[in-house]
């Protein structure tokens, strides 16, 4: 299913920037698409690393709830992979003067693109609203900064404005990325389904004939069904095939935040209680289940937008 898949939807929206528009910025003339990527360089990242940590700064997206990915950039041209790959004897033969440039794609605007990850129960707009509601709420101040320059950005007011600015630009994502499964789910199977129809429409096909309702021969009938058939299967392939996959055990947000408190401050336990044993490190270890709580998502765990949790090791 485009956009969603496990548990978690893709949001591609990409809101185009004129390439001819200029802005004033302290005396300055700028453009437009130069003053965006200034603010997308200065816009705070996640603490992913010793040095956005200590700036003590935060990555607006670390506060709207349930977002595992987001990625703000521009594209303002499309790179040039060079000629098309052809056969040299077939253009010697047609006299190709490869001297002469091919034509190359150009984009009519900039765009300002926004791809998010986050989670979500189904793949339908409802689920959309909500996660761009949560945008709004929680950094709108940082979106008026940024798109205020984009097309269809003025009629924005509020968040059902928004959300009707994020669908004008959306893209369906068809190829999502995402590896929190790590064994083969179980998905449903066509088989059945293919057995049934194909069962039933050779039915339908011995009794037109035994009835003789079939306007043409038998090898018209013979002919007709077995393209029904493929037809008919292939529909029902494609079908469960666009079935997304099922979210995997434990992939929403808090519970991945989770998982990384409890991966660090284990490691720290160990380090520190190395050499231990017996009931001392009984002891040790009860004292850590009981403050870290391993199995409570609401418990202790790392912080959207960090790399380290509170208590792992640094």
């Amino acid at each position: 299913m485009a956009n969603y898949d496990a548990g978690h939807y893709f949001l591609t929206v990409m809101a185009p920037l004129q390439r001819d528009a200029f802005v004033m910025v302290d005396g300055v003339r700028r453009s437009v698409i130069d003053h965006v990527r200034h603010m997308l360089a200065t816009l705070p990242t996640a603490q992913q690393d010793h040095f956005s940590a200590e700036s003590g700064l935060m990555s607006p997206f670390a506060r709207v709830p349930g977002t595992h990915f987001a990625h703000l950039f521009m594209i303002d041209t499309l790179h040039y992979n060079g000629r098309r790959p052809s056969n040299p004897i077939i253009d010697l033969l047609e006299n190709v003067q490869l001297t002469i440039p091919e034509e190359v794609d150009a984009l009519p605007h900039a765009y300002l693109v926004l791809a998010a990850d986050f989670d979500s129960p189904d793949g339908s707009d409802d689920a959309l609203r909500a996660y761009t509601d949560g945008l709004w709420v929680h950094m709108a101040a940082e979106l008026r900064m940024l798109y205020r320059h984009c097309d269809g950005f003025g009629d924005v007011r509020d968040a059902a404005t928004f959300f009707a600015f994020v669908k004008q630009g959306q893209v369906h994502t068809n190829l999502p990325f995402n590896d929190y499964w790590t064994y083969e789910p179980r998905m449903p199977s066509p088989t059945r389904w293919m057995a049934a129809a194909s069962a039933l429409m050779v039915v339908l096909a011995v009794m037109a004939l035994h009835w003789g309702i079939w306007p043409g021969g038998g090898w018209s009938l013979f002919f007709t069904t077995s393209f029904a058939l493929v037809a008919v299967n292939i529909a029902i392939v494609a079908r469960f095939g666009l079935t997304p996959f099922p979210p995997a055990p434990d992939s929403d947000l808090p519970s991945i935040l989770k998982a990384l408190h409890v991966q660090q401050s284990f490691l720290q336990f160990g380090i520190d209680n190395l050499g231990k044993g017996g009931a001392e490190l009984r002891r040790a270890f009860d004292a850590y289940c009981e403050t870290n709580r391993p199995l409570d998502v609401d418990g202790p765990r790392q912080k959207p937008g960090v790399l380290w949790s509170d208590g792992g090791n640094k």
